[in-house]
């Protein structure tokens, strides 16, 4: 019997857990990043690679986008930048409807 079989997989939502919960003690340790790790027993580029995941807003679980209703009165373009930097440069009288579906579409997860 191989080591895998034997060993639980751990759910992505407990591996998140973990991560963010290693990462707030890597803020409070004062310790360098090496060192943290060090002791820890991760590799360094773990915990650079889950310090951006988990800092990304669009990746975090149960995070909704929340839009709100907005009035345009100029007749300037109206840019708007995503959380991922995405910019989208909406001319007036452009089609909400269209931006609506296109904003859905731009900020839903992949299956």
């Amino acid at each position: 019997m191989s080591d895998t079989a034997a060993t639980p997989r751990r759910s992505r939502d407990s591996v998140r857990q973990s991560w963010a919960e290693r990462l707030a003690r890597f803020e409070s340790s004062g310790l360098s990043a090496l060192d943290f790790c060090r002791q820890e027993g991760v590799a360094s580029q773990s915990l650079y690679y889950w310090k951006r995941k988990l800092a990304d807003p669009a990746d975090a679980p149960g995070l909704v986008p929340q839009f709100v209703p907005v009035r345009l009165q100029a007749s300037a373009p109206v840019e708007l930048v995503l959380p991922g930097g995405a910019v989208l440069r909406l001319q007036p009288g452009c089609d909400l409807a269209f931006v609506r579906s296109l904003l859905q579409a731009l900020t839903e997860r992949p299956c």
